[in-house]
């Protein structure tokens, strides 16, 4: 696959270099644009495949309409098949650029493996440990699926004979039934703490045993509620994991990504894949420096929890199947 960068006065001229040299199936990577208005173009397209169009503009028009349109998991096969699902998916130009760059100089023929190998030479990933040396605190925005999360990390840990404390600090209503509840359902303890005070306290009574920490959702982009939640997890001594949805927005998942970091967070899990279709989410919270922890591919508690490996979310990317496993193992 060639791999070219295309400079212009603007983008029409830059799209009709790449129509001209690489031809009408090119995939646009990345665009960039220069603070003199020129712009730049990422472009690729399979060796000795793709021939300059010759197409009225009409036509080539309505083949790059039809090459969009095309689902994630076509029948393109490897460095293409990569390249169309990273423009599919809309992950941020850096990214796309590097991963397609890496996938070029890693192929080995299949997509799936050779996105698995480029994503792992650029995003670290540190699943939840059964027993953490530290409490964990679970941030994130309304709906992002904290609970439930908690809730399947607390099955994962009793499945395999640990019992966490769960703490829920979330004071809006029926929020401390439900984890109640599910506490319940798991045979653990629990704890409601109103406050930073409570919630110090809890945790030393909780001695040795794993504690997770259900918090209120937050607003991450209000500096009041992100401060609120430093001073918290700053009282528990408790590293904060980030919860985020894989349909979000791109930019504003590496938004979001990056102020939880700045608050401390190193970790994030993606919740709600099998809701999303465009997910370039994913890509961008690891563009924003966070690690990847795991990823939920189903709504029910006692399933679809992983940990997110590159394979993973090579596998999503590429619209096949996440979880194999009601445990969430991956199979040969």
């Amino acid at each position: 696959m060639r791999l070219r960068t295309f400079n212009a006065r603007s983008m029409s001229e830059a799209m009709a270099a790449v129509r001209r040299e690489l031809g009408p199936d090119a995939i646009i990577i990345a665009t960039h644009e220069q603070d003199d208005g020129a712009v730049s173009v990422r472009a690729a397209a399979e060796e000795g495949a793709v021939q300059p169009s010759s197409d009225t503009p009409e036509a080539a028009t309505k083949r790059r309409e039809t090459e969009r349109a095309k689902a994630r998991g076509d029948n393109a096969d490897g460095l293409t098949r990569i390249a169309r699902a990273l423009a599919w998916h809309e992950v941020p130009d850096s990214a796309a650029e590097a991963i397609m760059e890496a996938a070029i100089s890693l192929e080995d023929g299949e997509a799936t493996a050779t996105l698995a190998r480029a994503l792992d030479t650029r995003y670290p990933v540190h699943p939840v440990e059964l027993r953490p040396a530290r409490p964990l605190l679970f941030a994130g925005a309304p709906g992002a699926g904290k609970s439930s999360i908690i809730a399947r990390l607390a099955a994962r840990a009793v499945a395999q004979g640990v019992s966490p404390v769960l703490i829920s600090t979330d004071q809006r209503a029926g929020a401390e039934a439900q984890m109640a509840a599910y506490a319940k359902a798991l045979g653990l303890s629990f704890e409601s703490a109103p406050g930073a005070h409570e919630l110090d306290l809890m945790i030393e009574q909780a001695g040795d045993a794993p504690v997770l920490i259900d918090t209120g959702a937050v607003n991450p982009l209000d500096l009041e509620d992100l401060e609120s939640l430093t001073y918290l997890a700053a009282t528990a001594d408790a590293e904060i994991i980030a919860v985020m949805e894989a349909g979000q927005i791109p930019g504003d998942a590496e938004d979001t990504a990056a102020l939880f970091s700045s608050i401390g967070a190193a970790r994030v899990i993606f919740t709600r894949l099998d809701v999303a279709r465009r997910m370039g989410a994913l890509l961008a919270a690891g563009e924003a420096g966070l690690s990847y922890a795991h990823i939920a591919a189903s709504p029910f508690i006692g399933s679809g929890l992983a940990p997110a490996t590159p394979l993973r979310i090579a596998r999503a990317l590429l619209e096949e199947t996440v979880l194999d496993g009601p445990d969430g193992e991956d199979t040969p």
